[in-house]
């Protein structure tokens, strides 16, 4: 009977491990972190058109957050791209609990979303004082130092802390290197990204070779910022 009712024990322990471990298996795993770059030319030969609204950084803290949060990063292209701080941000996950169970835990999970999406819109509203101000500037600019811009941009993303980051890359740009005294496109060495690394393009002008500038890099060409945005959270 003392037998009987350790195999009894004994199997109803590995029916709950087994459910256990179902329950494991059900569970979504996390998206991993992202570090997304936005290069905006805030430079004169782009005044009429990629334009940068608050919109698109809406839209960035939106995909980022939907899609496992992480840290923004802004720079400008300008006539010397060197004389720049790095504009910064953190941008948390937007958690959302699967609705399921009986109706009383269904209700306590909705009602738990909402409070995380209102965390989440708090969220945005302290990411969008710290970043969109500083981002969003006139297109003042005589010349374009793409170069060092893009350089910037690369020691950042091979920073050790991004590791294991997914890498994201938006230039806001016609991708021409001017530089002063005298207005035109001049000679550029190539940027080298790593194969990581995937690049958003929004209106490069067609005067210059991408594979050269940007040679080996996995890049989309774009025709506006929105669609940029989308293809960076939504593909």
């Amino acid at each position: 009977m003392k037998a009987n009712l350790q195999l009894i024990i004994i199997a109803s322990a590995l029916v709950s491990a087994c459910g256990n471990v179902e329950k494991k298996n059900e569970a979504k795993a996390p998206n991993p972190l992202q570090v997304v770059i936005e290069v905006y030319d805030i430079t004169k030969s782009t005044d009429t058109y990629a334009i940068l609204t608050e919109v698109h950084v809406e839209k960035t803290y939106y995909g980022m957050g939907q899609n496992g949060g992480g840290k923004f990063y802004g720079l400008h292209i300008m006539t010397n791209s060197l004389k720049q701080e790095p504009i910064t941000g953190d941008i948390p996950v937007l958690e959302q609990l699967p609705i399921k169970g009986n109706a009383y835990q269904q209700a306590n999970r909705t009602k738990r979303n909402k409070q995380l999406a209102a965390e989440f819109e708090n969220g945005k509203e302290a990411f969008m004082r710290s970043v969109s101000g500083k981002l969003i500037v006139p297109k003042s600019h005589d010349f374009s130092d793409l170069k060092n811009a893009l350089e910037l941009a690369r020691k950042i993303l091979e920073n050790p802390m991004y590791h294991n980051y997914v890498k994201k890359l938006l230039i806001i740009s016609d991708m021409e290197n001017d530089l002063p005294p005298n207005q035109g496109i001049d000679p550029m060495e190539p940027v080298h990204f790593a194969s990581d690394v995937k690049v958003f393009l929004v209106r490069p002008s067609d005067r210059v070779k991408l594979a050269e500038l940007i040679p080996g890099s996995d890049y989309s060409v774009y025709t506006t910022i929105d669609d940029a945005i989308n293809g960076m959270f939504h593909k």
